[in-house]
């Protein structure tokens, strides 16, 4: 995950999300301490990768512990060409790892944090929800972030601390034609996660399927954006998505980004559950970027 090592950093520092220096450890029982990464040996994370229409894969396996605080992790990165192992020592107290002995270089393992997971909750661009994985459901936050020209979302898991997906998309000027560049990030397999969430509760959201064809032919081109605002409108009014309080209303014929496009059509194509579709437009709402007559 190298291609946003960075962005991730500085999208977890800015939105609240803490990387845990809880100075305490002890794996007894299986059971982990609060405010720290929770792996023992034998954990295992899987996740597959697309950039720019490349796919590979990349494996974490979680070996011994090196003394209370540190815990070997390998890391196997796989695409079509070639597979490149690469062992890390975690430290399961502040969230960081190091390459096998070199120490002089640090940095942070984004793919668990320490659980359960602390953020701002005042924060608006991060969104709790219950999202799907294997089958299990899971109470989750998905954080958002935009630009004029770019996207990105990232979802964790609350109570183990995974990174479940990452989705990054941009809009680049390539020999003087707009090119959107792709990043998806998903969890695949892992062991850590077996069962619901504790207390978890159903989703009450059912969109209609011709939302999701119009909003399918939107992300496609063959629908003007005013359609896809018309569609957005029908779920205000039949209460399946609400106006974020404080945000007046305005025209519905304010052109709609274009990277919109591509998430939503992600969403149309099952990528994304009903739930995170309709808390991220929720969201571009309450920021503006969607406009909708109250």
């Amino acid at each position: 995950m190298k291609f946003t090592s960075v962005f991730l950093i500085l999208a977890i520092s800015a939105l609240g999300i803490t990387i845990s220096e809880v100075p305490a450890f002890a794996q007894q029982d299986n059971a982990c301490k609060p405010h720290t990464i929770c792996a023992s040996p034998g954990d295992m994370l899987k996740y597959s990768i697309t950039a720019r229409n490349i796919n590979s894969s990349q494996t974490y396996i979680f070996g011994d512990m090196v003394n209370a605080s540190n815990i070997k992790v390998l890391q196997s990165q796989s695409d079509t060409n070639k597979t490149q192992n690469t062992t890390l020592v975690l430290n399961v107290e502040t969230g960081f790892a190091h390459i096998g002995q070199d120490t002089s270089k640090v940095k942070p393992f984004l793919e668990v944090l320490a659980s359960p997971v602390q953020y701002n909750k005042s924060d608006t661009s991060i969104t709790p929800i219950v999202t799907e994985f294997n089958g299990f459901k899971r109470t989750s936050i998905v954080a958002f972030y935009s630009s004029e020209n770019s996207t990105s979302k990232i979802v964790y898991d609350i109570q183990t601390g995974i990174l479940l997906e990452e989705h990054y998309s941009s809009i680049v000027t390539i020999s003087g034609n707009p090119v959107i560049v792709d990043f998806s990030d998903k969890l695949t397999s892992t062991n850590m996660i077996n069962s619901d969430s504790d207390g978890i509760k159903s989703s009450n959201v059912s969109i209609p399927k011709w939302i999701k064809t119009t909003a399918k032919s939107w992300s496609q081109g063959d629908l003007q954006d005013s359609e896809f605002t018309n569609a957005i409108q029908y779920l205000i009014s039949k209460g399946v998505m609400h106006v974020p309080h404080g945000v007046s209303g305005a025209s519905s014929s304010q052109t709609i980004p274009t990277w919109l496009k591509h998430s939503t059509g992600m969403w149309a194509d099952g990528q994304t559950t009903d739930d995170e579709f309709v808390q991220s437009i929720q969201w571009l709402i309450s920021k503006g970027i969607v406009q909708v007559e109250n």
